[in-house]
């Protein structure tokens, strides 16, 4: 390809990028800001200009991975350092798959339609058949993640084990897809807690004006919908039926049973 448009450089990698992030938070089951979103494909579009300054490629590299940081940033999914380094890998990762993808067309194509530079592609189509593309692959993605990450997780007995007011607590695990309560906060997700004797602490701290560490947050359900206290927690343990534990980064939220058995409901993307 002899001439790269600098405008068209710019406007496809800040869909690609809006589609990166879209992929990522389908894969943890995160709740996105537009705003946010658009802000970030943006700071993508632009950076893809990379492609046209003419230094190392190890020097490219290093800055798409500092580029990579920012976007995750600017989406605000996390401000846990650790969930800042998970997503920003698994965003390389697509975008490795994705330009990997391109490239073997490039090579296919002669590079009629496709150039690959410097860790950037460009594309000389029209948008309106990127985006019919990646409306595909997105449905691909989404029916992958039904079968492979939910359906994965909907069978199974699972127990819930944190440490609360300086006591243990273990709950049964209830799994549901349907749970897409986040902390606006920190980004996690939040395991609901239905139990009456957490909810009765709870509220006996609170008549005491104690400072519980608890916050407020709205949430709507088919039935009902108002405020359930959260708290960010370490520690928080998931063990399946086999024994596997894993130790996953959320907030707990308390509500009232209408049961006598304790509950613990959690996404099953918090396993990922």
């Amino acid at each position: 390809m002899k001439c790269i448009y600098a405008d068209v450089l710019v406007i496809t990698n800040i869909y690609f990028t809006y589609f990166f992030i879209k992929v990522l938070s389908l894969v943890f089951h995160i709740k996105t800001n537009a705003k946010r979103v658009a802000l970030a494909s943006v700071a993508g579009g632009i950076s893809a200009l990379l492609i046209l300054i003419p230094i190392n490629d190890y020097i490219i590299m290093l800055l798409k991975l500092a580029v990579v940081f920012v976007i995750i940033l600017i989406c605000g999914f996390s401000k846990d350092k650790y969930d800042v380094i998970k997503y920003s890998l698994v965003f390389i990762l697509i975008n490795i798959v994705f330009s990997g993808l391109c490239f073997a067309f490039w090579k296919l194509s002669g590079g009629k339609m496709i150039y690959v530079k410097n860790f950037t592609v460009y594309f000389d189509t029209s948008l309106i058949m990127l985006i019919l593309i990646t409306i595909l692959v997105y449905f691909v993605m989404t029916i992958a993640d039904y079968f492979l990450i939910n359906r994965k997780n909907l069978t199974g007995l699972y127990t819930v084990s944190f440490n609360l007011f300086n006591r243990d607590y273990t709950l049964k695990g209830v799994v549901d897809t349907g749970n897409k309560l986040y902390d606006y906060f920190s980004g996690r997700s939040v395991v609901i807690c239905k139990s009456n004797e957490l909810f009765g602490l709870y509220n006996e701290l609170l008549n005491q004006n104690i400072n519980s560490g608890f916050r407020l947050i709205p949430f709507n359900t088919i039935s009902s919908n108002g405020l359930i206290p959260i708290k960010t927690m370490q520690g928080i343990r998931i063990t399946d039926e086999d024994g596997n534990a894993k130790e996953v980064r959320a907030c707990i939220g308390i509500t009232s049973s209408e049961e006598n058995e304790s509950t613990a409901i959690f996404n099953p993307g918090i396993l990922s």
